[in-house]
């Protein structure tokens, strides 16, 4: 499972990490813990229902979750999106579902999907940096992912950008997401009267909200050489390519794997874009030899990522 703040996905994954079945659901994370547990447990018998396959002979579940998770625990510790904190998962699922589960955090299987069978396959030092309604990042050094002694490590979506910003403006999610990409064009949209955002704009909806806005419009707007687009999105790749610069600076890590449905809505230019600025500022030079590649596996990576955890765990 990759569990969102939004959308939840279940695969039913065979031992040849063939998808047999895939159902999505809104998480509803707004109705509590409670009843989104519930939502889990019933898109993990949907999911079953529609493979074929009976619960009692799953091997395991591997979820991935928005958050820092203590995996030895399976406590999902602090997910912002979902409201929950220090919630028990594994132990509460494992109850419910009478069959092993294991919790990571999303990113985390993501990138370990893109190691065992995608764009980083075989890779030993990995960075991976996911970008959606928000930013996350997972990392994979000397072979096996690196959770840290705080369970956080690769959390660079909370990279300070800009200490002096104030308020929304210092991090790197809040500079690069789609949802601040979206509230910056916002912000300077009466300056470009011919932009074709503003269309999208106009149609939000009654709440005005600006994630209401997805990935697809922007990529169109951006394809079409829309100059406010364009200025905002080749912005926010300029300062995504400097705080991987950082990163790989530090770490010195061979390959770097973009994901999330950003990065797959605007496509090569972007990447180019962000590929042209961490060599521009990473240091040493030699470092400008990193492996930047897209995700293979998309929208499955998650999932695939959390069921080969599943899959490791159990033959322990």
């Amino acid at each position: 499972m990759d569990l969102g703040g939004t959308n939840m996905t279940v695969g039913v994954v065979d031992s040849s990490h063939k998808v047999l079945a895939s159902v999505k659901r809104k998480t509803k994370a707004a109705l509590g813990c409670d009843a989104v547990i519930e939502r889990i447990v019933g898109t993990i018998e949907r999911a079953c229902t529609m493979a074929g396959v009976e619960l009692s002979k799953i091997d395991g579940v591997g979820i991935g979750a928005p958050s820092a998770i203590d995996f030895e625990e399976g406590v999902v510790i602090n997910a912002g999106n979902l409201g929950w904190k220090h919630v028990p998962l594994r132990e509460i699922l494992e109850k419910r579902l009478d069959v092993p589960v294991v919790v990571e955090n999303d990113v985390n299987a993501a990138v370990w999907g893109e190691v065992k069978l995608g764009a980083a396959k075989s890779a030993s030092d990995v960075l991976a940096v996911w970008v959606g309604t928000g930013i996350g990042g997972g990392l994979v050094l000397g072979g096996e992912i690196y959770r840290g002694s705080f369970h956080t490590a690769g959390e660079i979506g909370q990279m300070i950008l800009n200490p002096r910003g104030g308020v929304g403006r210092r991090t790197l999610e809040e500079h690069c997401s789609r949802l601040s990409m979206v509230r910056a064009m916002e912000t300077i949209v009466g300056f470009y009267p011919q932009s074709k955002i503003r269309d999208a704009f106009a149609v939000r909806g009654e709440d005005g909200m600006t994630n209401m806005i997805g990935s697809s419009a922007i990529a169109e707007c951006y394809e079409g050489c829309d100059e406010l687009v364009v200025r905002v999105i080749d912005d926010s790749a300029e300062l995504l390519g400097i705080a991987i610069a950082n990163a790989v600076t530090l770490l010195s890590v061979r390959t770097i794997v973009l994901g999330g449905g950003v990065v797959d809505a605007l496509g090569k230019r972007y990447v180019e874009r962000v590929r042209e600025s961490f060599e521009w500022h990473v240091f040493p030079s030699t470092l400008r030899k990193c492996h930047l590649v897209v995700s293979e596996l998309g929208s499955a990576a998650g999932v695939l990522g959390a069921a080969l955890l599943a899959q490791e765990r159990g033959k322990r």
